[in-house]
């Protein structure tokens, strides 16, 4: 944390690592019409924690017609609790700077480089779920895509994250409490929602609901972003599509490559006839990287495979009009180089959506 707050005090404003507090704040404007939503999830991987490689996602949403909870809860064999919990519009309260949002009982609270999140499904789901955790960064944010508003609430569009964050706190299933601790990550996006008014469904425009995301934490301490945002729906070629893929072999830097292909290898079928889930994920990313010092100096091949342990699909609107599958599983591989090749081995979650025809 130490070295994070010298860096901190060096870094330029327009800096890719520049984060403030009207950034993480709401960008509700009376410009734009703005999909937006806080997100965090923890592996808790630490030996004293109890649920021991268990994981647990909180997303905090709000769109122009609808607000909403994520609270899922995967444990370390292939059940899952919780689900995607839809709201009335106006249900997601924001205030002032910094994460400050509320939907009903759940909320986050902080500014970088901590904050208190507290979510629940009581009333709505079985089992029961409380979870009352504490994040602290251990890592610098990044800007995944660019930040149009430099601190400025009234920004369009916006996405950042802290990819590696100490996590600790309490989990309670049906009233049982238990001490948990482990690696956490938190993101928040912000854009402009194109798609039609509720009353024009038949209308298609582009609605940036469909994408690929994962998130991986590898056993050496290194962690990896990766994601794609589709119009409408994939399509034959969509795994050449331009993404995001930001590797960070440290808590200062990172290292980020747009042109890779996401290749979905294995499947499995969803509960929905026409969809499948994917099962088996092979991401390569080139970077030539010839700047670069530390552990990735020079070009490098990044090579791995993620494989699914845990699925679980939401279903969130009825009639059923879109799906989202939170997976779990492990992510093994190597970064090849000039010199020497690192051999890579960790865990990731990942999100899969797509519209239901």
């Amino acid at each position: 944390m130490e070295n994070i707050d010298k860096s901190l005090k060096s870094r330029p404003f327009f800096s890719k690592y520049v984060l403030k507090e009207n950034d993480e704040g709401s960008h509700h404007n009376s410009f734009f019409k703005i999909q937006e939503w806080w997100y965090y999830h923890v592996l808790f991987n630490d030996s004293k924690s109890k649920l021991k490689n268990w994981a647990i996602v909180i997303s905090l949403s709000t769109f122009p017609h609808i607000d909403s909870i994520k609270l899922v809860l995967h444990d370390n064999k292939e059940n899952n609790y919780g689900n995607i919990y839809l709201k009335n519009k106006g249900t997601c309260k924001t205030s002032g700077s910094g994460v400050n949002v509320k939907i009903d009982s759940s909320y986050a609270i902080g500014k970088y480089p901590k904050w208190h999140v507290y979510a629940d499904n009581k009333g709505l789901d079985k089992p029961e779920i409380t979870v009352d955790l504490n994040f602290k960064a251990e890592s610098l944010p990044v800007w995944l895509l660019k930040n149009t508003g430099y601190n400025l609430s009234t920004s369009p569009f916006g996405y950042y994250c802290i990819m590696n964050c100490d996590v600790e706190g309490e989990i309670s299933i049906d009233d049982k409490i238990y001490k948990v601790r482990g690696i956490g990550y938190h993101d928040h996006t912000w854009m402009p929602s194109l798609k039609e008014t509720e009353s024009k469904p038949q209308k298609k425009f582009i609605d940036f609901n469909i994408w690929d995301w994962l998130c991986v934490h590898f056993d050496n301490g290194w962690n990896v972003f990766v994601g794609k945002i589709y119009s409408h729906q994939r399509f034959t070629f969509s795994n050449l599509i331009p993404g995001i893929l930001c590797i960070s072999p440290d808590s200062n830097k990172s290292v980020e490559c747009n042109f890779f292909p996401l290749e979905c290898l294995e499947f499995k079928d969803s509960s929905i006839p026409s969809l499948k889930v994917p099962t088996k994920v092979h991401i390569k990313a080139l970077k030539m990287n010839l700047l670069r010092k530390g552990p990735l100096k020079g070009p490098f091949l990044l090579d791995i495979y993620y494989e699914v342990e845990n699925i679980k699909e939401c279903i969130p609107r009825d009639p059923p009009t879109w799906c989202q599958w939170g997976t779990t599983g492990r992510v093994y591989g190597e970064i090849k180089g000039f010199r020497k090749n690192i051999k890579l081995n960790g865990w990731g979650i990942m999100e899969t959506t797509s519209n239901i025809y």
